[in-house]
């Protein structure tokens, strides 16, 4: 060993001895303090300290602090570092030498004669054999001399005990004697939890009580809100809960009745906590699983009449079905289909989402986007959360709507070009020079600011893909030349238009759907168009009909037709019904739609015979018979031509029939609200079981309707809100009747009282019954205003009406609502002696007019009028 190296080793070693010296010295001073951490650990851990008040709890989890405190600075200052001759000394016992064995090692020679440097070399070479064997040895504490009773052993058993006891509570109890609340001192008073679980709605599971289940692991539905108050604190402690994912905090709000109150939506398992200065409780959260809903075909798809698709399907889900669709996807997709999601189509879904459900469904497919392509159909459940689950596929052809007319024919083509293009738009390139902008003006007119942009600086359908460009110069060809009379129906024009203006404002591929249905719509106009469009409608189906008998058509293709000339015939006969309405006087009415009912009968019998004609092959006979068919068209024109002709002059009083109609239906309606209000008010006092009784519903003729829906639990919020429904469904139809008669008043009032329908039936089906009254209230006395507009607005026609007839010598007095005579003397031409049916009518009227003004139930306003309307009418009868 070379000197250098003796010295580095014996460096090494007096290191070691120093450390060894310091550990004695540590344990000789630390076993106090250990002793006492270990103590006041123990003590904690027992839980012993929650049976102290928490002001006491508190003074002394300082005391403790500051004692360990004291007994930390006391060793600290009997501390003393070891010193380098300790260390040497200390490694000269452990190597069995003396004190100054290794100065050797350090010398140098005083004198440089040869003999003097032979010596000195001579003691090096000792000495670095000392340095060889010198070993420092491990720390010997001095533990008994530091703890002569042994409390160590005792100590360190009572930690063991007490962690173990406390468990998962061990952190908290630890937190809690170390860094003492501070509550106590600043005023807090003992907190008193109540808090609680509500499950989601969908989920139909009761709410779980919290307060008493500290500490425990709950079971829970898999999406729930806790809703946590406590009372005692002075300031507003945290809600945590902590994930796998991560950890959410929400901070306590001071509620109306001054307790801290908070809210957390929980979707997954986790630890709830209340953390004031320390966790003050706790609870293990464990959601169960929501899996997704399970449906299939129980029947599949199959194509019915009039391109209507027909399937059964059942399904089931742990908490409910909410929603069923049908998604389909071309088995074979044109180029633009290639990367297209499926196509989703809504079908009635089970009421009140059942966790079982089974149901045949019917569903038109004419206006699907996939219309004529092979597709595979499944149907898919969804459940509150979204989740999907899917049919196995059923491969199936989707239905073509047959249009004859060229131009629906081109709008359909079109509509087919954009709708089998589903890729996406070229990304937007800078424009050059910029949009142009209009600044906003005042608040009083509210225009914000306006952005123009010409073609060439938003150039959209130059982003566009090819289907969609060429679906606009298709249009335009179409549109080159309105006025040379191909267009005969300026509607189809103008919705031609406004498709290709949607398509050229359209910025991504979902915005071209709009011009899509325009399409749609604009092509079903062009086809069937209106009342003097029905018989050029009937003569190309008739001529499309000949046409396919003559080229030997398949059977489906000949049922097609029929099914086509079908429409056509009734689509001409209704408006021969419309016509001699509008036009002719009610004899000249009811023999039109005597004699169109009639042979309608006899067209439906010839085309059915034809069809299985055709089905049988038989094609020579259906043609000869669809000569016949063409024959009884034309003598129906003939006739009805001829019984048309100069007829009287009462189609101006259609509106007024239909105004008064109006104002009849919203009597009947006013008695059907009114007893539905009696209802609710009826659940809102708790008197549910005797709402369900009532079968009166205000009118005769809808009590026994009333007794039927009251067997079906009508009572429920959720019946109630289907009858409001129903109520407001017709006094919207009551509102355009009278506004297609021109009756400007009234209009207003059923507006409201329309809107406050739904704000009630929106209250039945949350189950607020007060809420839901008041707005019925509301909704009644709206109905009554309208109602009585709409009198006053009919009164006041059929006055005037009345007085031209009798300027021009055509009557002989003023009728009443009843069809009496309400004075004065005419020629006796327009005398006419009623019919059975109409005495019985009156009489009914008359009746239900005397049962309504002695009921007691009804505002006094309302029998006050029904009695001067019988002073009025009634006193002659």
């Amino acid at each position: 060993m070379k000197h250098a190296d003796a010295l580095a080793q014996l460096a090494r070693e007096i290191a070691r001895a120093r450390r060894a010296i310091a550990w004695e010295r540590f344990w000789a001073i630390a076993m106090v303090p250990l002793l006492a951490f270990a103590a006041w650990c123990a003590l904690a851990l027992t839980g012993a300290l929650d049976f102290i008040p928490p002001l006491a709890r508190s003074l002394i989890g300082v005391a403790a602090l500051v004692a360990l405190a004291a007994v930390l600075v006391r060793a600290a200052w009997r501390w003393r570092r070891p010193t380098e001759a300790e260390a040497r000394t200390r490694l000269a016992a452990d190597s069995g030498l003396d004190f100054g064995a290794f100065e050797a090692l350090e010398d140098r020679p005083s004198q440089l004669d040869p003999a003097g440097l032979a010596l000195w070399r001579i003691e090096q070479e000792r000495a670095i054999g000392r340095a060889r064997t010198a070993k420092a040895r491990p720390p010997r504490p001095a533990w008994n001399a530091a703890d002569p009773f042994r409390l160590r052993y005792l100590a360190l058993l009572a930690l063991v005990v007490a962690g173990v006891a406390a468990g998962p509570a061990a952190p908290g109890r630890l937190g809690q004697a170390f860094l003492p609340d501070p509550g106590p001192l600043l005023g807090d008073q003992p907190m008193a939890i109540e808090a609680w679980l509500t499950p989601a709605a969908y989920t139909g599971a009761p709410p779980i009580s919290l307060s008493e289940r500290v500490g425990e692991t709950v079971a829970a539905p898999p999406r729930a809100q806790v809703t946590v108050r406590v009372t005692g604190p002075r300031g507003a402690p945290i809600l945590f809960f902590r994930t796998d994912d991560g950890r959410e905090r929400v901070r306590f709000a001071r509620a109306a009745d001054g307790a801290f109150e908070a809210h957390l939506d929980i979707q997954s398992a986790g630890r709830l906590s209340i953390v004031r200065f320390h966790e003050k409780a706790f609870w293990r959260i464990n959601p169960g699983p929501d899996v997704a809903p399970q449906i299939v075909f129980v029947e599949p798809l199959t194509i019915e009449e009039a391109e209507r698709g027909r399937f059964s399907w059942r399904a089931r889900d742990d908490y409910g079905v909410r929603e069923i669709a049908l998604r389909v996807r071309p088995v074979e997709p044109p180029e633009g289909l290639v990367s297209a999601a499926p196509v989703d189509t809504p079908v009635v879904g089970p009421a009140g989402e059942p966790r079982e459900a089974e149901d045949e469904v019917e569903i038109d497919l004419a206006a699907h986007p996939y219309a004529g392509l092979e597709v595979d159909a499944q149907v898919v459940a969804r459940d509150a959360l979204g989740q999907e689950g899917v049919s196995a596929p059923v491969r199936i052809t989707l239905p073509e709507k047959l249009f004859l007319q060229p131009l629906a024919l081109a709008a359909i083509e079109i509509r087919r070009m954009i709708l089998w293009e589903r890729r996406p738009y070229a990304s937007a390139r800078p424009a050059p020079g910029g949009p142009a902008t209009l600044p906003a003006r005042d608040v009083l007119t509210g225009q914000e600011e306006i952005v123009i942009r010409t073609a060439d600086q938003d150039p959209r359908l130059e982003r566009a893909p090819d289907a969609i460009k060429r679906a606009v110069r298709f249009l335009d060809a179409l549109m080159m030349r309105p006025d040379d009379g191909f267009f005969a129906d300026r509607a189809v024009f103008l919705g031609l238009a406004l498709a290709r203006s949607e398509l050229e404002g359209a910025r991504e591929i979902d915005d071209t759907d709009l011009a899509a249905d325009t399409l749609w719509r604009t092509a079903l106009r062009a086809e069937y168009g209106g009342s003097a469009d029905a018989r050029r409608q009937l003569d190309l189906a008739q001529q499309a009909m000949a046409e396919a008998l003559r080229d030997g058509a398949s059977p489906e293709r000949i049922a097609q037709l029929a099914e086509a000339l079908r429409d056509a015939m009734d689509a001409y006969l209704q408006a021969l019904v419309q016509e001699a309405m509008r036009q002719g006087t009610p004899q000249t009415q009811e023999d039109t739609q005597e004699q169109t009912t009639l042979s309608g009968q006899d067209l439906q019998d010839v085309l059915d015979e034809i069809e299985r004609l055709a089905r049988e092959g038989r094609t020579e006979e259906a043609a000869a018979l669809m000569q016949q068919l063409a024959g009884i068209l034309a003598n129906l024109d003939v006739q009805l031509a001829q019984g048309g002709e100069g007829q009287g002059q009462q189609g101006e009083e259609g509106p007024q029939d239909d105004l008064s109609q109006s104002v009849e239906d919203l009597g009947e309606t006013i008695a059907e609200q009114r007893a539905l209000n009696d209802e609710t008010e009826g659940q809102s006092e708790g008197g549910g079981a005797q709402g369900e009784q009532q079968t009166e519903q205000g009118d005769g003729g809808q009590q026994g309707q009333g007794q039927t829906e009251g067997q079906q639990g009508r009572g429920s919020g959720q019946g109630l809100a289907q009858r409001q429904g129903e109520i407001r469904d017709r006094v919207n139809d009551a509102r355009r009747q009278a506004s297609r008669s021109g009756a400007d008043e009234g209009r207003q009032a059923l507006g409201d009282a329309e809107r406050a329908m739904r704000q009630a039936e929106q209250a039945l089906r949350r189950g607020a019954f007060d809420e839901a009254a008041n707005a019925q209230e509301e909704a009644l006395r709206r109905l009554r205003q309208g109602a009585q507009d709409l009198a006053n607005e009919s009164a006041r026609r059929a006055e005037d009406a009345q007085g031209g007839r009798q300027g021009d010598g055509q009557s002989g007095g003023e009728r009443d609502p009843l069809g009496r005579s309400r004075g004065g003397v005419g020629d006796g031409g327009d005398t006419q002696i009623p019919a059975e049916a109409e005495r019985a009518r009156s009489r009914e009227i008359l009746d239900e007019l005397r049962r309504r003004a002695q009921d007691p139930r009804r505002p006094e306003g309302e029998r006050e009028y029904l009695r001067r309307l019988l002073d009025r009418f009634a006193g002659e009868s």
